[in-house]
């Protein structure tokens, strides 16, 4: 009998097997099920000098690298000043186009805008486009685009900003759109040489109050040009924060207290000289942190005389001729 053949079975299944594996390990792996692959000749755009008001009009081009149709699922934006519109289906070899167009208006300064594809690319199914760069207005604003008031109630609480074109060019601007003019001033003064102007700004608030908000110059034949006001007028003091919520509460629960600051501000001294609540409904505790500048009010809600459902109560607190009413809010369970 040959030396080749087995003379039992057992040794023959074995090298069998053997031969088998190692076929297998020596057999090319099987080839990725063929599908879409988009690559994109960018992802990114700057845009170092722009324009403020200006439509940015960005163009994304990318290649379909499988072999199957690529779909294009949506495009969506990071926010409304971005449209976008592109080629929905794309065959393997082609290239397709995703336009992205930037409406500028109210951009100031630095600005970073994206906005998301998402395709039928199982190994990169959402893809990120970026529009990046910084504007440049018709008007330069020496102290910048934002415009703080910071005083008592009472004082002069204003700021007084140059404006100019950026290149020293003459420059006409023909007014001011103030959408706070119920409690904000505004003053444009042109000055000698036609190159300049005195903007002034004015707290026109009659009690303690924080606002904030944009105000635009006219300016013709370009975009209006928009400049950001953040006040803060401030009382005798100040008490933080302005509403508490307690959730559900129920009678015989820990920890339901809860702490409003009180903290001088344009008063020389704190003092609480009333505090106006429903004495029935609401608890409150005087805990003085720093004598003369600064107090917490521990507030709980009564829930042995407090209706159950939903609560909004007040908690008044009055100081140098001035009150401060914070609101309460909760379920009583």
């Amino acid at each position: 009998m040959s030396r080749l053949l087995c003379r039992t079975k057992k040794p023959c299944l074995a090298g069998l097997l053997i031969a088998l594996f190692l076929g297998l390990l020596a057999a090319p792996a099987l080839a990725a099920a063929p599908g879409p692959k988009i690559v994109f000749d960018k992802t990114e755009i700057v845009y170092p000098n722009a324009r403020e008001g200006q439509t940015l009009a960005a163009q994304f081009t990318f290649t379909n690298q499988g072999k199957m149709n690529l779909i294009i699922d949506s495009v969506t934006p990071s926010c409304g000043c971005t449209v976008a519109k592109f080629d929905r289906v794309i065959r393997p070899g082609e290239k397709g186009v995703i336009n992205l167009d930037l409406d500028t208006n109210g951009i100031t300064g630095a600005f970073r805008k994206t906005a998301v594809v998402a395709t039928n690319d199982i190994g990169n199914p959402f893809v990120t486009l970026v529009m990046m760069g910084e504007t440049q207005s018709k008007v330069k604003v020496d102290k910048g685009r934002r415009l703080d008031l910071v005083g008592c109630l009472g004082g002069d609480i204003s700021a007084i900003a140059s404006l100019t074109e950026p290149d020293g060019k003459p420059l006409l601007i023909a007014g001011v759109e103030n959408p706070m003019h119920d409690y904000l001033d505004t003053k444009l003064t042109p000055q000698p040489g036609g190159r300049e102007y005195k903007l002034t700004v004015s707290s026109k608030a009659k009690e303690p109050m924080d606002f904030s908000g944009p105000i635009y110059l006219i300016v013709p034949g370009s975009p209006k040009v928009s400049l950001y006001i953040v006040a803060e007028v401030r009382g005798p003091f100040s008490a933080s924060p302005k509403e508490v919520y307690f959730g559900g509460v129920k009678n015989g629960m820990q920890g339901i207290a809860r702490a409003v600051t009180v903290t001088k501000a344009c008063a020389e001294t704190l003092t609480i000289d009333k505090l106006i609540y429903n004495h029935d409904r609401l608890k409150v505790e005087e805990q003085w942190t720093a004598p003369g500048a600064q107090v917490q009010l521990m507030v709980s809600p009564n829930l042995e005389k407090m209706p159950k459902g939903p609560f909004d109560e007040t908690l008044g607190i009055q100081s140098g001729g001035q009150v401060y009413n914070v609101r309460l809010k909760g379920v009583a369970n």
